[in-house]
């Protein structure tokens, strides 16, 4: 990946942590950190180190493993064919390349190298979380950031997919 396309993708990055941070600042999520600067500031920091993990995690993964492509080639998603065909394909290639990889010789395998990322960082990041705390709160922190995080990955490639031409 080309520098300029690095420095958009963690500009984003920041972008999307802050967003959080502010969206959970205003809901008091998690409320054991009050709604002050300094409750703003650990939220940003837990955003943001989730960021970098997740990041690192996906790097690490990427280069120890083979390289892979998309699994699915969304050509139907494109500009010329009907919109809601369009925007099923779209849904269908975002949900799939977000869970499936092919590797070179083109056998599909699960995306390691993302899905390891989103749950090796969710893990992670519970060690600076209040709801590390109880086993049960930790379990459920967890997974639902993993929800959330593959969801939004899948989403963000069905619209990339949608949005092609």
């Amino acid at each position: 990946m080309p520098a300029a396309h690095h420095g958009q993708r963690y500009a984003l990055l920041a972008a999307g942590a802050l967003t959080a941070a502010t969206f959970n600042q205003a809901t008091a999520m998690p409320s054991q950190w009050k709604r002050t600067w300094h409750g703003y500031g650990a939220r940003v920091g837990d955003q943001m180190g989730f960021a970098a993990t997740e990041e690192l995690l996906r790097y690490g993964l990427s280069r120890a493993m083979s390289p892979s492509s998309p699994a699915m080639r969304c050509n139907s998603a494109r500009t010329g064919h009907p919109f809601w065909s369009r925007v099923g394909r779209a849904a269908t290639c975002g949900v799939v390349n977000t869970l499936v990889a092919r590797t070179p010789s083109g056998a599909r395998r699960p995306n390691v190298p993302l899905l390891g990322a989103i749950v090796g960082a969710s893990a992670v990041s519970l060690a600076w979380r209040p709801e590390r705390a109880t086993a049960s709160k930790g379990t459920a922190f967890v997974l639902t950031r993993i929800a959330v995080v593959t969801g939004g990955t899948a989403a963000n490639g069905a619209w990339r997919e949608f949005r092609a031409k």
